[in-house]
């Protein structure tokens, strides 16, 4: 699939239904259904998942157009990202991690950027961000030896995107009173995997830990993690201005809003079926299943809501060249975790009226369960990030970091 959205033109209202992308996206469901027990039983997606995924363009997302790319905007992103899990979990998460490589190389050299991509648009970029890495200087780049945690698809990827801190002696060496860290990108045959993802939930999305020992990372594939960037030859669209914590909120809320569509749905269809011990009438009779579906569905629409409205105005005033301010980048942040933390909220709540049914690894609620919680801890979008986003608030500096890029 080669039609891309144009990042100039995209509005809440023209963002349908109709929209190729998601056409695409939806026309996947039967084959991802059909291996997400495969997914869930393996650890990582199906070969014929990815297959699919890569032949339907869903990789390239946010490459741009000239490396081949579709350079989708955050919201059809965000959708088509939504679709995808709802057939499965993992899918989802895969399509989310895969492509936030593309959107990371805007601040790479171009000759970094060409060497990415000089096998085709949909090379697959796993990444390990935190902790930083120790890395030390070398003639012509770095050497980086080091453990990092959680990197998605990496059994698929061809490269790696870790955080380093440039070390000087047995300590970071300092710029202003604080460490210098670097972005980098290596050849996924370069690290060591280690076997390590038997999580609660998102089995199947191939986290592993990376272990590096003394790797060569050249000058090109490396940049300054810093909030101001100029972007590389073929970037200069839209969407690699959108701040960096609006990115990471755009790729991962939408998975655990989906997985808690899930949840309400198959909850629904379950009321219909099941009596519970000790009654005559089906949940779907029952004042208090009736009462806790509502609020569900409250919840889990309000939170949807604010996603959607906070990411579609935040793209807005990206494309109309506005800067976005810290409380911007905290409204993006806020958007995020509510709608992780809601998610997780509304999975639980299905889980809890279901009863027995949903204590069997048999229930589809089981794993909606197991996922939401998952999800939810996500270092981006986890309830840390009310402290943060409090303190912008507040007028205060944010405690992290992040919420300056």
């Amino acid at each position: 699939m080669t039609t891309a959205v144009s990042p100039s033109s995209v509005s809440r209202s023209t963002i349908t239904d109709g929209d190729p992308i998601l056409a695409a996206a939806r026309a996947l469901g039967p084959l991802i259904r059909e291996h997400a027990d495969e997914a869930e039983r393996n650890r990582r997606l199906s070969p014929r998942v990815i297959a699919a995924l890569t032949d339907a363009g869903m990789y390239r997302l946010l490459v741009p157009r000239s490396h081949g790319g579709l350079e989708v905007d955050p919201v059809t992103l965000s959708r088509a990202v939504e679709i995808i899990t709802g057939f499965d979990s993992a899918a989802g998460w895969s399509l989310q991690a895969g492509n936030l490589g593309g959107w990371w190389a805007a601040r790479l050299p171009g000759r970094g950027t060409a060497e990415l991509y000089a096998g085709g648009p949909s090379a697959v970029m796993s990444a390990s961000f935190h902790p930083p890495q120790p890395v030390r200087e070398a003639p012509e780049g770095y050497r980086v030896t080091g453990r990092g945690a959680l990197a998605s698809n990496i059994h698929q990827a061809e490269w790696l995107f870790l955080t380093g801190m440039i070390m000087d002696g047995d300590g970071p060496r300092l710029t202003d009173g604080r460490p210098e860290v670097i972005g980098m990108v290596l050849r996924a045959s370069e690290v060591e995997i280690v076997d390590t993802w038997d999580s609660l939930g998102m089995r199947g999305t191939d986290s592993q830990d990376v272990v590096m020992h003394d790797v060569f990372v050249p000058a090109h594939r490396t940049f300054p993690m810093a909030p101001v960037f100029e972007p590389g030859p073929g970037f200069e669209g839209p969407l690699y201005r959108f701040p960096v914590i609006g990115a990471s909120v755009f790729t991962i809320a939408p998975v655990a809003l989906a997985v808690a569509r899930n949840a309400v749905e198959e909850l629904r269809d379950l009321a219909r079926r099941k009596t519970s011990f000790g009654f005559t009438r089906p949940l779907a009779e029952r004042p208090q299943v009736q009462a806790t579906m509502a609020r569900a569905e409250g919840i889990l629409r309000a939170a949807r809501l604010l996603y959607y409205n906070t990411m579609e105005t935040a793209w807005e005033r990206t494309v109309l060249g506005e800067p976005a301010t810290l409380e911007h980048k905290a409204d993006l942040q806020l958007a995020g975790a509510y709608a992780a933390e809601m998610a997780s909220a509304v999975a639980e709540m299905m889980h809890r009226v279901a009863g027995t049914a949903g204590i069997y690894a048999r229930s589809p609620l089981e794993r909606h369960f197991r996922d939401a919680q998952t999800v939810r801890h996500h270092g981006f979008l986890s309830t840390n990030r009310y402290e943060a986003v409090g303190q912008v608030y507040c007028g205060q500096p944010p405690e992290f970091a992040m919420m300056a890029f």
